[in-house]
């Protein structure tokens, strides 16, 4: 059987979660418990399956080259890198955000 990658999350990644539930909790507290769970199903499946996400198209040459994927739970998108048997969550970053600008802003 092969071996189960781990997950770490960065401290901006911790925050962003923090953030989101903050926000949404103001209007309904269930619905932000809900989307977390949502978040963290999505990446636990990452240490099973560290390839499922995708890569940055050849636009964000910075993005492919440094190993950056992502994976979608609506309305967020999860950023990851694989590093050995590690998946390093960098960030989670709301679609509608320029989420290139905000990826890039805290490296």
């Amino acid at each position: 059987m092969p071996q189960k990658n781990k997950i770490k999350y960065t401290p901006m990644a911790v925050d962003d979660m923090d953030e989101i539930f903050s926000y949404i909790s103001e209007d309904n507290v269930a619905a932000a418990e809900s989307l977390l769970e949502r978040i963290n199903t999505g990446v636990s499946k990452l240490a099973d399956f560290p390839n499922m996400g995708s890569v940055l198209s050849d636009e964000e040459y910075t993005l492919v080259n440094s190993g950056y994927r992502f994976i979608i739970i609506q309305p967020y998108l999860v950023f990851y890198r694989i590093i050995e048997h590690v998946i390093i969550i960098h960030r989670i970053l709301h679609g509608r955000r320029d989420y290139l600008r905000e990826l890039f802003s805290t490296q």
